[in-house]
């Protein structure tokens, strides 16, 4: 071979050398951006310091909202309550109340409560709701387990006095509810004429949600200062629906006033149910699509899971946007957010799933006073497998304004 066809093969491998270096760097480049993303998205690393965009695979082009991070790192969080002044309120189950103002997570808690509290399994500090006037009085009532004199678990609904930085109690409004390691119920909101609406659980005693005279198994109505009102189904008691099993939402429609929650069936037959003062909505007696006969008249729900599992806790109405008037309602188990349809009386609800495993576990969400939506995860409650973020806080900013 002679001098000229070396040079020129010579110069040829140069060259190919010198192309497939240039792509290994750009496949390197393109592999740390996808690394970035992942952890973004949950996989291992480091969480933002500051709020970041999330994907949200699982939902249609149309999807009217962005999605980001506002706080990680919370400890099984379980309710949030918006005050007018920005101040986003959040109970963790382990018993800190927090607070969020002008978008970040105060370090200390504005009360951690102690003896008789007891956070295990699925007790703990769970529901959180602020006063009508809370402006004016700071007033707001959270549901937490306790300790009974006797040693034995129970639920009980307290009045906070919220400060600037820091709450205490001010009074024992309802105690000795029927509470365990699980089914404690635990959602209070404030219904539309301003007496708290409270879930209690059955405790794994089926029967107390047959039982009028016990408040397990229920949906309660008291006043903000811990009175019977007057016009409750039954006289002196707190009870305003029964026959249930672990009721853990609780929303009003808009424009009907309605009331709806949401429950947990026994291993599937997860429930949305239309709440009517003084129904008896059938647990243990029956469950799906069953009937048989109760005092009061048993109640099929609005719309069951069927064989899926669900496991439903909060819920809330969208008031404002091109979504307004559907029902979203966070789903633990079933690891997703159902958007809900609902048609109108005697029709069918369509439900449209939303962030199908994208979260883990959603224990909540809620509407802010601006449109915006709020979801919280539950990755960190023993059940589900926590990511590097977790359990978050996410903002479900509007598209539409």
């Amino acid at each position: 071979m002679n001098g000229s066809k070396i040079r020129l093969l010579s110069r040829t491998c140069l060259l190919r050398v010198t192309l497939v270096l240039l792509i290994t760097l750009l496949s390197g480049c393109t592999s740390a951006a996808q690394e970035d993303s992942l952890q973004e998205n949950g996989a291992e690393g480091s969480p933002p310091v500051n709020a970041q965009p999330d994907e949200a695979p699982g939902v249609s082009p149309d999807f009217p909202y962005t999605a980001e991070t506002l706080a990680s790192g919370l400890e099984v969080p379980w309710e949030m309550a918006f005050a007018a002044d920005g101040r986003i309120f959040i109970t963790e189950r382990s018993g800190s109340l927090r607070v969020m103002e002008n978008g970040k997570l105060r370090d200390a808690p504005l009360l951690k409560l102690s003896d008789p509290f007891v956070s295990k399994g699925e007790g703990g500090l769970l529901g959180l709701a602020l006063d009508s006037d809370f402006e004016q009085n700071g007033r707001a009532y959270v549901y937490h387990t306790y300790r009974t004199e006797k040693g034995e678990p129970a639920n009980r609904v307290l009045q906070l006095q919220i400060g600037s930085s820091s709450a205490e109690i001010s009074r024992v409004l309802l105690d000795h509810i029927p509470g365990d390691t699980n089914h404690n119920g635990g959602r209070i909101k404030i219904g539309p004429e301003g007496n708290l609406y409270i879930t209690t659980g059955d405790r794994y005693d089926p029967e107390l949600a047959q039982d009028k005279d016990n408040l397990g198994g229920k949906i309660l109505r008291i006043t903000a200062s811990g009175s019977i009102p007057e016009d409750n189904p039954w006289p002196g008691s707190p009870v305003y629906s029964m026959g249930h099993r672990n009721a853990q939402g609780l929303a009003w429609q808009p424009e009907s006033g309605a009331l709806y929650s949401s429950e947990h069936g026994q291993s599937n037959h997860d429930e949305l149910n239309l709440i009517k003062a003084g129904a008896n909505y059938g647990w243990p007696l029956i469950e799906g699509d069953e009937t048989g006969d109760g005092q009061p008249k048993l109640v099929t729900p609005l719309v069951h899971s069927g064989e899926e599992t669900w496991a439903p806790s909060g819920m809330t109405f969208i008031t404002q946007g091109p979504w307004a008037g559907e029902l979203l309602v966070a789903n633990l188990a079933g690891q997703q957010l159902l958007r809900v349809s609902l048609p109108p009386a005697g029709g069918t609800p369509s439900i449209t799933s939303l962030f199908k495993e994208k979260y883990g576990r959603i224990r909540n969400v809620a509407e802010g006073p601006d449109g915006t939506l709020y979801l919280m995860t539950n990755n960190r409650d023993g059940r589900g497998d926590p990511q590097a973020q977790d359990d978050r806080l996410i903002a479900l900013r509007p598209d539409w304004k």
